[in-house]
């Protein structure tokens, strides 16, 4: 009898081990897909990282199985040893990412856009009074457009939508990268995009699906180069620019003898109006290869996507006015002069500037009524009004 309940107790014993092992077996496979979550969202996905929840995996599984059976004790110290690696890993991992991301401040992600919301409370958005004849109250023209005029097109929105009908449709105005806008009004999910001028590829995707860009400009943006705010350059000319981008120029010192280092000129991703501008300045100047990051994508596949700028002292990147110094303001950048010339408003408005960018109202289909009033309004006083407030130059209507 004693030995009955001995055996049982045995497999009782037997049976709480195993439960143990699929549960830190379970929980080490948990472990590895929340880190597989992090490093994909996450700017740089250094192999380390990848190496690290790997060894994890592996020393968790093996000291369960150690824990276990009693024949599997041996196995302690490799498991003890795997621990010991993973642990000095996991210390190595923060001071690399730190000196590869968290301490270079990106210019992106790092904006409150709910502020710039139609009727947000204490919305940084302009409030202007539309004209009656303006006002839309059905059919709501669906809005996409790039982040840097999400300010102004919102304010469109508040001052000619109907809010409770807006209220209805959460998806009505939205806002992302150029490359996405364009898909967006190419696949007819929104009506209209507030963006840059539409790039070469953008315009061949539009003939091949045998539709149209029909564009208006309806503001000025001066485009802009920075450093950080560190470097003592405080100017470039134009055929620096072009130089630097071409892979011509490739230490600061080539450019002023006080600096030094290799430059490290950061681009955007094909289709960003702001990259669709750079081609335009390079004109038949081939742009170099940009700087590249890994990142984990879907199904855990490797993505070699184009870098977001960051701020290394040697480094270059671009961007728009108005973005850079309103709705991103870090005070850790500096914008450059061009040929001796300041992207202000002034500069803008005097045509003295030398990179010009149109802010436009773009459609691929016969424009309806709704948007009609939208093109209008922004040619009107009040819509005159919202554009130079939010801290764009209008374009006069000839």
């Amino acid at each position: 009898m004693e030995n009955i309940w001995i055996n049982v107790m045995n497999k009782k014993v037997l049976v709480l081990k195993i439960l143990l092992l699929c549960a830190l077996a379970a929980g080490s496979v948990f472990l590895w897909m929340i880190g597989g979550i992090v490093i994909s969202f996450s700017s740089v996905n250094p192999v380390s990282m990848i190496v690290f929840w790997s060894l994890l995996l592996l020393s968790l599984l093996v000291l369960a199985v150690a824990l276990t059976f009693r024949k599997a004790r041996k196995l302690w110290k490799y498991s003890g040893s795997a621990a010991l690696l993973s642990t000095l890993v996991l210390c190595a991992i923060p001071a690399y990412r730190y000196f590869t991301v968290e301490r270079f401040k990106q210019l992106d992600d790092q904006i409150n856009w709910f502020a710039y919301a139609p009727w947000s409370p204490e919305t940084k958005v302009v409030v202007v009074e539309g004209a009656p004849e303006f006002k839309i109250s059905k059919n709501l023209p669906k809005i996409d457009g790039a982040y840097a005029l999400y300010p102004v097109y919102s304010g469109v929105v508040r001052a000619l939508y109907d809010r409770e009908e807006y209220e209805k449709l959460p998806w009505l105005v939205r806002t992302n990268g150029s490359d996405i806008t364009f898909r967006n009004l190419l696949s007819k999910e929104v009506d209209l995009i507030f963006s840059a001028p539409p790039s070469k590829k953008q315009i061949a995707d539009a003939k091949a699906k045998g539709m149209t860009y029909e564009i208006t400009p309806f503001a000025k943006e001066a485009f802009v180069f920075f450093v950080n705010s560190k470097n003592p350059l405080k100017n470039l000319t134009s055929e620096q620019i072009r130089a630097i981008y071409s892979g011509e120029i490739t230490d600061w010192s080539q450019i002023d003898r006080r600096l030094s280092g290799k430059i490290k000129p950061f681009q955007r991703n094909e289709g960003s109006g702001s990259q669709t501008m750079l081609q335009k300045i390079m004109g038949n100047t081939p742009i170099m290869p940009p700087v590249k990051e890994d990142r984990l994508g879907g199904m855990g596949g490797i993505i070699n996507d184009v870098a977001n700028y960051r701020n290394y002292q040697e480094a270059i990147g671009f961007t728009f006015r108005f973005f850079s110094t309103e709705m991103f303001r870090n005070g850790e950048i500096k914008l450059l002069a061009i040929d001796g010339v300041e992207p202000t408003v002034e500069n803008i408005r005097n045509g003295t500037y030398p990179f010009i960018a149109d802010c436009c109202i773009i459609t691929v289909r016969p424009r309806d009524e709704n948007i009609r009033k939208i093109v209008d309004f922004m040619f009107s006083p009040a819509g005159k009004e919202l554009i130079e407030r939010t801290g764009y130059v209008p374009v006069v209507q000839l």
